[in-house]
C-alpha cells in the first residue's frame, strides 16, 4: 500500500531560473558544525557550539525509555514520576538533602516553567546556564550523572511528587484524551494509541520498590544522550562528559528496547466523529504512512524539509479560500514511527458541514487536478521569505529550544540543518520545482497511504447516523472519482 519515498529527483524538472526568487546572500549562521558520537559505554553525546545572544549554554540530558518502556504490571506512569523526582529526590552523596539537584543548580541556570518532559519515547531535563564557564557546565554535568544513576526514592518526597504528577494528569486529562480518540481513529495500534500512562492509576499506588526497579531499568549508559547547545569549546564540553558519564558501567539487567508498535491500517476507518458535550468542533482530514527512511545525504534530507514547507504553504493558501472557520495544514514527521499530513478546519457552531466540504474539495481537486502554477509561485515565494526570516533570528533562538531539536535529530538519525543552510539550498531547488512536481509529490502522498475522515462537533449528538451525514456532505463536495472508501 504505501510507496517509499524514492529520492527527490524523482519530482525535480529543471525549468530555469525563477526571476522572482530573492538573489540577497543568506545570513551568516552562528553555528558551528555539531560535534556528535557515543562513549565507549554507550552514552551519547552532541555538541553545537554557536554564538547566539545568550550569556550561558543550554545542557540537556536525554534517556531513551518513556512510557512505552513501562510494559510490565503496576508501572504505567512511572516514568513521568521518575522525571518529576529527578529535581528533588536526594541522592546517595546527600542522602538528607531533598533539594540537592535544585540548590546547586539553581544558582547556576535562569528558571524555566519546565526543565523536564516525558513522553511516550523519552524523558527529558533540561537547565538553562548563566554563564559559559567550565566549571559551571561540569557541576551541572555531575548533578545530571547523579540523577542518571544515584537518586534514592525516600518514600516521604516520592509521596510529595506523586501528588504534584496526580494533579498534573488531572489538569491534562481532557486534552490528553481528546488526542488519544484522534490517534485511537487515525493511527489504531501506535504507541500514543496503546499507551494511557497519562492517565496513570498506578502513580498513586505504585510501591518505591517497583519505582526504583524501572529506574534502574531504564536509566542505562546506552539509553542516555547529553547535548550542549551555546558559545563552548566542542573538544573541552566532551572531556567534561566524559569526566562525569565516562564511568558509567552497565548494569546486569540492562534492557533490550522491544520494537516500537507501529500503527495498523487495516483498522483505520474511513469517517469517525466525537460529539463530547463540551468538546471541540474540529474537522480533520488526513492521511497516515510509516516513517519514510531517513535520507542518507545532508542535501536530501534539506530537499525533503523545504519540499515539505512549499506543500504546507501551498495547501494552507489553498484552504484559506474556503474556510468555514481557521484551517491550515500541517505534517507531524515521524516521533509515533509514522507520518501524518494532516488537514484541518475548525469550524463555528454548525457549520461543520461546510469545514467537511472545503476539506473534500480541496484534497480531492489537489489528487486529480494538483497545484495552480500561480499558487506554487506564492508557495515558493513564501518559502523563501519564512527562510530568509528564520536566517536573520537565528542569533535569538534560545539555547534550549535548539537542543531539544538537535536531540530529537540524532535520536531519529537526522541532521539539524540550520536555517540559512536551508535558504541557500532553496535558491537552488526552488527554480526546478515547478507545479508539475509538487503536484506529483502531493499525489504520490496522498494515494501512498490511507484516507481519513474526523469531525468532532458537539452537535453532532443530534443527528440521528453521524458518519452518514458526514459521508454525504463530503461526497456532495466531491468529484465522483474521490468517494471515500466504505
Amino acid at each position: 500500500m504505501v510507496q517509499r519515498l524514492r529520492g527527490i529527483t524523482l519530482l525535480l524538472t529543471i525549468f530555469g531560473a525563477m526571476a522572482l526568487l530573492a538573489t540577497a546572500p543568506a545570513p551568516r549562521s552562528d553555528w558551528r558544525p555539531v560535534v556528535s558520537g557515543r562513549l565507549a559505554n554507550g552514552v551519547r553525546y552532541a555538541i553545537l557550539p554557536r554564538e547566539g545572544s545568550e550569556p550561558g549554554v543550554a545542557l540537556l540530558m536525554r534517556n531513551e525509555g518513556g512510557f512505552i518502556a513501562e510494559r510490565r504490571p503496576g508501572e504505567r506512569g512511572l516514568a513521568h514520576l521518575i522525571e518529576h523526582l529527578a529535581f528533588h529526590s536526594p541522592t546517595k552523596a546527600a542522602p538528607n538533602d531533598a533539594h540537592h539537584f535544585l540548590r546547586i543548580g539553581l544558582p547556576l541556570t535562569f528558571s524555566a516553567p519546565t526543565a523536564g518532559t516525558t513522553s511516550w519515547r523519552e524523558s527529558n531535563y533540561f537547565v538553562s546556564t548563566k554563564t559559559t564557564a567550565p566549571r559551571d557546565l561540569d557541576t551541572l554535568l555531575r548533578l545530571f550523572r547523579e540523577v542518571a544513576t544515584d537518586l534514592t526514592f525516600r518514600a516521604d518526597i516520592v509521596d510529595d511528587q506523586r501528588a504534584d504528577v496526580m494533579r498534573e494528569m488531572t489538569w491534562r486529562k481532557p486534552g490528553n484524551d481528546t488526542y488519544a480518540r484522534y490517534i485511537a481513529a487515525v493511527a489504531p495500534g501506535s504507541p500514543t494509541d496503546v499507551i494511557d500512562a497519562q492517565n496513570s492509576d498506578d502513580v498513586p499506588a505504585a510501591p518505591v520498590a517497583t519505582i526504583r526497579a524501572l529506574y534502574h531499568r531504564l536509566y542505562q549508559p546506552q539509553n542516555m544522550m547529553v547535548v550542549v547547545v551555546g558559545a563552548v569549546d566542542a573538544v573541552r564540553t566532551r572531556a567534561l562528559i566524559t569526566k562525569r558519564f565516562g564511568g558509567w558501567r552497565r548494569s546486569a539487567q540492562a534492557n533490550q528496547r522491544p520494537p516500537y508498535p507501529t500503527f495498523d491500517e487495516a483498522r483505520i476507518k474511513p469517517i469517525t466523529v466525537a460529539a463530547l458535550p463540551e468538546g471541540r468542533r474540529s474537522v480533520m482530514m488526513t492521511v497516515v504512512m510509516p516513517s519514510p527512511p531517513v535520507p542518507a545525504s545532508r542535501r536530501a534530507q534539506a530537499d525533503a524539509a523545504i519540499l515539505d514547507m512549499l506543500a504546507i504553504r501551498a495547501v494552507g493558501d489553498r484552504l484559506a479560500q474556503g474556510q468555514a472557520g481557521k484551517a491550515g495544514v500541517w505534517i507531524e514527521q515521524g516521533d509515533q514511527g509514522h507520518r501524518l499530513i494532516i488537514l484541518w478546519d475548525d469550524p463555528a457552531h454548525d457549520r461543520w458541514t461546510q469545514a467537511v466540504a472545503n476539506l473534500r474539495s480541496t484534497t480531492c481537486d489537489l489528487r486529480l487536478n494538483g497545484f495552480s502554477a500561480v499558487e506554487w509561485d506564492a508557495a515558493r515565494r513564501n518559502v523563501l521569505d519564512e527562510l530568509t526570516q528564520r536566517a536573520q533570528a537565528m542569533p535569538s533562538v534560545p539555547n534550549v529550544e535548539l537542543a531539544k531539536d538537535l536531540s530529537r535529530a540524532v535520536a531519529d538519525g537526522r541532521m539539524l540543518i540550520p536555517p540559512d543552510e536551508l535558504l541557500q539550498r532553496a535558491r537552488i531547488l526552488l527554480p526546478a520545482t515547478n507545479r508539475a512536481s509538487g503536484s506529483h509529490w502531493w499525489r504520490s502522498q496522498w494515494t501512498a497511504a490511507r484516507e481519513h475522515l474526523r469531525v468532532e462537533a458537539p452537535e453532532l449528538a443530534t443527528v440521528a447516523d453521524p458518519v452518514m451525514a458526514v459521508r454525504a456532505a463530503a461526497d456532495r463536495a466531491a468529484d465522483s472519482r474521490c468517494t471515500l472508501r466504505r
